[in-house]
This record gives structure tokens, sequence and C-alpha cells, in this order.
């Protein structure tokens, strides 16, 4: 098994190019495909972080902060936690690129959404639906 510094660095590097493809290859056919196929790769990994930090779990550690501090206090939750987040801001920088397509929108429009998206995940997710929700509103 990978040291977890090593495997936070690899999936820090290998989410990049999928962010690439959102920015400048939206059109594609096969970008749903791709991105989906490598958050599958990356949830796989997602879940052996979690299994193997799951004797330490306990479930009554959700319902504080304190509690949710100790969850993270060991580097394999980190990385756990830290691959989490880039699946599932991969997967939310994806759906703005369909929703985008779908509602006809301009990508020079898109792209600053994706990139607070891949920084900051719901903050990128609030700008777009506040830039859809004013392209729908001067359509109507």
């Amino acid at each position: 098994m990978l040291s977890p510094e090593l495997m936070f660095k690899i999936v820090n590097a290998l989410v990049l190019p999928f962010w690439a493809i959102l920015i400048f290859l939206p059109q594609k056919k096969w970008r749903n495909t791709v991105i989906y196929a490598f958050c599958m790769v990356m949830s796989t990994i997602y879940v052996v972080y979690v299994l193997m930090g799951i004797s330490q779990l306990d479930m009554d550690s959700f319902g504080s902060i304190e509690g949710i501090k100790n969850l993270f206090s060991q580097d394999e939750a980190v990385v756990g936690g830290w691959i989490h987040y880039l699946t599932f801001d991969l997967l939310v920088g994806n759906w703005i690129v369909n929703q985008s397509i779908k509602h006809n929108m301009k990508h020079l429009l898109v792209i600053p959404c994706l990139l607070l998206c891949f920084m900051f995940g719901p903050a990128g997710y609030l700008l777009f639906s506040l830039v859809k929700l004013g392209k729908v509103k001067s359509l109507g």
C-alpha cells in the first residue's frame, strides 16, 4: 500500500487533466464517460482508505466538531477525505458543464465557475447557479 503522503500527491496530480477536459474540451462526446470512469477509480481508492480506517470509526464522532477532528487525526483518513472532495468536486464540475450545454450557455461564462468549483467546490456551484439563473431569467 502506498503511503498516505504519496497517495495524496498522486491523486492531486491525477485529477488535473480531468479538470482540463472540462475547461478545454467540454463538447467532446467522450467527456462524460472519461470523467465518470476516473471518478469510479477515485471512489475505489476512497473506499480502500475508508476500509483501512474503519476500525477507528465511531459513528458518534459525526455528532460533534471534536469527533470529526478526531476522525481526521490519521493520515489515511485525511487522504480519504481529500479524495472525497476531489471526486465530488469533479462530479459537480462535470454536472456544471452538462447543464451549461443543456442550457446553451457560453462556455467562457462557465470557466470561472469551474475554476471556483475546483478550488472551493460549493462556491463554484453557487456561482454557476447564479449565472444560470441570470441566463434563464434573461430568456423569460
